[in-house]
């Protein structure tokens, strides 16, 4: 073994440790990472996020104390609220960064609307706990706060910049992001058509940008959604009913928010009921948009029908026990739930966004819809055919899971 002098250091930074699925695809990076090799270390911009459980060893996790509950909930929300209010006041940062903030916020309001989080990744990053060591390698492993902390924050020989999402869709303003991506030595997008995308908007920085497609522990995927005593009571009971009573069972494992377009979701379900097709879709995911989508779900007479189990710990066994997994979202960049449903052998529809056309084409699978409810409804109505769900799932290719190859493309950035 090398002694610890002699390891090249390698930091990870990220905004949260949130049950997403940036946050997946990383810890199952760092899994694969040659720990024996490299010195392996993990930042989180905010500390919080159940995420930080499952850090696998050998990394060194910088974060002092870090809190392990949801990002998502009240008491998170009112944490970091009041520490963003803490931060701006101190020392006139709201002041000196007014330009910064007026130029975002008036962006933002001419394309997606006001998204606080976007805002406020700057004033996060900028007060964010400094690392004294220097390093070979810093990677921000997504876009907004970890990009900022490490371009402007980290002493690093080398600095790789990871886009999850297309840039515009995700409300970054270029003239204000510029600067930072220029400070990169390597810009790596998890699609083609976000790298496509990125180009387009910084057509100077093509040449140093490339693809580099999510990595996921697919044993461990398997492994977990064979642990069926994990499922809810009521999903239970819904897979013993739907062999009696012939009913389809719907999964989607997302975050309540506006860009997974429950809104449609839900008159999409009402649709195919109407129709006289005995189908049930559930949710895994927490968000801002709960209390909404509930109203949704009362005012379509779906209670029965369309259900939100909230977070948890291991969505897989959800994901084998269903019929067809559903990503009907308003953009994607690489959707890491639509990997890990397909790793199950899983019949997929998704919207057809740049991101889910591009990933299913991957996979050689899936059913791509008109973001609309009636496309939605079609789709679904398309997937009660059992035999289609029978080829969808057994023509899936999944050969470019590779992460040890992958990986190599980090550690050339190490050893140059």
């Amino acid at each position: 073994m090398r002694s610890d002098t002699m390891k090249k250091k390698i930091l990870f930074v990220i905004n949260t440790m949130g049950r997403a699925g940036a946050e997946k695809c990383l810890l199952s990076m760092l899994k694969y990472m040659d720990t024996e090799k490299y010195d392996i270390s993990l930042f989180s911009i905010i500390n919080r996020g159940e995420m930080f459980s499952y850090v696998p060893k050998g990394v060194r996790v910088l974060n002092e104390a870090p809190c392990k509950e949801s990002v998502l909930d009240r008491t998170s929300k009112k944490v970091l609220a009041g520490y963003i209010l803490k931060k701006g006041f101190q020392k006139g940062y709201f002041f000196k960064e007014a330009g910064y903030l007026w130029k975002m916020a008036s962006y933002q309001r001419k394309h997606e609307g006001i998204d606080f989080k976007k805002l406020f990744w700057k004033l996060l990053s900028d007060h964010a706990p400094k690392q004294e060591e220097s390093y070979d390698l810093a990677v921000a492993y997504i876009q907004g706060a970890a990009t900022y902390y490490v371009m402007d924050h980290v002493k690093a020989k080398k600095k790789i910049a990871f886009l999850h999402n297309e840039f515009l869709d995700s409300g970054y303003c270029p003239a204000l992001e510029e600067a930072y991506y220029e400070k990169a030595d390597a810009i790596y997008c998890v699609s083609r058509s976000i790298c496509d995308h990125f180009a387009q908007v910084y057509p100077k920085m093509a040449g140093k940008m490339d693809v580099f497609y999510n990595l996921l522990d697919t044993e461990e995927i398997r492994e977990k959604a064979l642990k069926t005593k994990e499922l809810s009571p009521a999903f239970l009971k819904a897979v013993k009913e739907r062999d009696e009573k012939n009913q389809i069972l719907l999964l989607t494992a997302a975050r309540i928010a506006p860009v997974k377009a429950y809104d449609l979701a839900v008159p999409a379900l009402s649709i195919v009921r109407k129709q006289g097709y005995d189908v049930k879709w559930y949710v895994l995911g927490e968000g801002p948009e709960r209390a909404n989508v509930e109203a949704l779900i009362k005012a379509n007479g779906l209670e029965e029908s369309f259900f939100l189990l909230g977070a948890v710990d291991n969505p897989y066994p959800y994901m084998a026990a269903c019929d067809v997994y559903v990503q009907a979202t308003r953009y994607e960049g690489c959707c890491t739930s639509i990997s890990e449903a397909v790793i199950l052998q899983k019949p997929v529809i998704a919207s057809d966004c740049h991101g889910n056309k591009e990933q299913l084409s991957r996979y050689e699978t899936g059913i791509l819809v008109k973001l609309t409810p009636e496309g939605i409804a079609e789709g679904i109505i398309k997937a009660m055919d059992g035999r289609l769900r029978k080829e969808l799932a057994e023509q899936a290719n999944m050969s470019d899971f590779e992460p040890y190859k992958a990986l190599e493309r980090i550690y050339r950035f190490v050893e140059d």
